[in-house]
């Protein structure tokens, strides 16, 4: 009886194997299938639009080093939450991708930062109301901070090129989903440039009365819970920032080159490049499977037969089923997992010298037998 069991929980693990890769050569079938159209939504009219603003918004060039001519406009703004549940930007589950919090009173979303994207974007237009860039990616609802970044030149072309500013920002509904009556210039703040570099910049964020200060304010947080008493950004404060800005740990330093940010920001292995060894054996055995014309042979096959267009897929279901036989017929033979296993794996090894298996599939099989028959000697040892 105890034998019975032992050899039900390897035949139970080789027929998951095989369950499985069954399941993935199906999916190939389901792709050909024509997709259910998505039915347009219908946009939101003016009356009900979820409020938005832009409470400040600062320009600064030359971040990525003195001479790079790079422009970038850090935005504090607000996409108004409400005082009641589900309300505004926190309608359940209109807007959120998980809108938990939302139903209190007031609401306080847990996860503001999963606004789902395409709703709203920011766009940077210079005094002649001419467009040069965009961010469709809003970081989250309620009040936050989110960045605009232009590559060179755009310091000089439009940034920081007197004859086109002042410059402003704007908040746009996506007209695919609002009454395109909601964007107008109630929803643009003007762009008070900052000349001075990444220094300017970290000066601003750290300042005791920087644009941090002011989210805080905003965000009704006690004295000091975005920028230290010291003069240095906090985790929450830097939370922020990087929505707005990745990198910008890296780029805001002050004239001394320290960074504005608590813990540091210097990784120890911010300048170490891994190296290793790649003996480029997939890629080996690879091309003598197409030398030797068996992996066009196996996608012909698959094409004609099975109506797929991956010949390893075929070989991986081929190799796997008859290493699956093979391992119950030896299982059921001897009564030995160990030859089992082996015997499982070894009818698998020719699928790699034809394009078939993988050199990590088979080596997944063997970790799992492994563990498998540490698991049987375990149980198998006396307590």
């Amino acid at each position: 009886m105890i034998g019975f069991v032992k050899k039900n929980y390897l035949l139970s693990g080789l027929l998951l194997l095989c369950a499985i890769y069954t399941s993935g050569f199906s999916s190939q079938m389901l792709l050909a299938q024509t997709p259910t159209p998505t039915p347009s939504p219908t946009p939101v009219p003016v009356p009900s639009l979820p409020p938005l603003s832009i409470k400040t918004a600062l320009g600064f060039n030359n971040l990525a080093s003195s001479t790079a001519n790079d422009f970038f406009i850090l935005v504090r703004y607000d996409l108004d939450i409400g005082n009641s549940p589900n309300q505004f930007w926190c309608n359940s589950p209109e807007y959120l991708l998980n809108d938990s919090g939302c139903e209190l009173d007031p609401p306080n979303p847990e996860f503001a930062f999963s606004l789902k994207d395409g709703y709203v974007y920011a766009e940077y237009l210079d005094s002649a109301g001419t467009m040069h860039i965009q961010n469709t990616k809003i970081p989250r609802v309620s009040n936050g901070l989110l960045g605009i970044y232009g590559e060179s030149p755009a310091g000089s072309s439009f940034g920081f090129n007197s004859s086109l500013l002042p410059g402003q920002v704007c908040l746009r509904y996506n007209p695919n989903y609002f009454d395109t009556g909601g964007n107008g210039s109630w929803n643009c703040a003007q762009v008070f440039n900052i000349s001075g570099g990444a220094s300017a910049l970290a000066q601003e964020i750290s300042g005791s009365s920087g644009i941090l200060y002011d989210l805080e304010n905003d965000m009704g947080l006690p004295l000091n819970s975005m920028v230290s008493s010291s003069g240095l950004v906090t985790p929450l404060g830097a939370t922020f920032l990087e929505e707005a800005l990745q990198g910008i740990r890296r780029v805001a330093v002050d004239s001394n080159g320290s960074s504005v940010f608590e813990l540091g920001t210097t990784s120890p292995l911010s300048g170490y490049t891994p190296t290793g060894v790649d003996n480029n054996f997939n890629n080996k055995i690879s091309a003598t499977a197409i030398a030797s014309g068996s992996t066009e042979n196996l996608k012909i096959i698959s094409g004609e037969y099975l109506g797929v267009e991956s010949a390893g897929m075929t070989a991986t279901l081929i190799f796997t089923i008859l290493g699956i036989i093979a391992g119950i017929a030896v299982l059921l033979s001897t009564g030995n997992t160990f030859f089992a296993l082996m015997s499982t794996s070894v009818m698998m090894l020719p699928g790699l010298f034809i394009g078939g298996i993988s050199v990590g599939f088979l080596f997944t099989v063997i970790a799992l037998g492994t563990v498998l028959g540490s698991w049987y000697w375990i149980r198998r040892s006396p307590e």
